[in-house]
């Protein structure tokens, strides 16, 4: 049975990057991410060994769907490298915009740690890889606060 991965962040960037890598490595790669159409071009990509899962990961039921779909797959790595930054003076940025920032830089990515976690002890094996920015180890920077902290 192939080993299978789990890559939140999947539709663009270091998230596809992984994903195809995982692939090419003889992972079946479950791909998760809001874009579908995103996703689904990634999958035709990488053949018939992958899965879509569409999810907002800023959005905490979503997370647990998430999980609750994917828990009975054998999932042996996760990868959470759904994220994004907002940029402007902090009084300006709109409030939602930096809570849905926390929730899925921070949020998401504790509570799908979390939940896997417990499902890799239980069966021994399982790794996590999750992805950050070096800016969460500066002291910080102009435009971005909600970023950096």
């Amino acid at each position: 049975m192939a080993k299978t991965a789990l890559v939140t962040g999947a539709s663009s960037g270091i998230g596809r990057e992984i994903a195809r890598d995982l692939s090419a490595r003889g992972f079946r790669v479950i791909l998760s991410a809001r874009r579908e159409e995103r996703l689904r071009e990634l999958a035709e990509e990488l053949g018939d060994n992958t899965r879509v899962v569409v999810c907002d990961v800023s959005d905490r039921e979503e997370c647990l769907r998430l999980y609750e779909e994917t828990k009975s797959e054998k999932i042996s790595v996760l990868v959470n490298c759904a994220g994004f930054g907002a940029v402007g003076s902090f009084d300006k940025l709109p409030l939602d915009t930096e809570l849905k920032m926390i929730d899925t830089n921070v949020t998401a990515v504790h509570m799908l740690t979390k939940l896997f976690l417990k499902d890799f002890v239980a069966a021994d094996r399982g790794y996590i890889m999750n992805i950050a920015s070096s800016a969460g180890l500066m002291y910080g920077g102009p435009m971005m606060a909600t970023y950096y902290a």
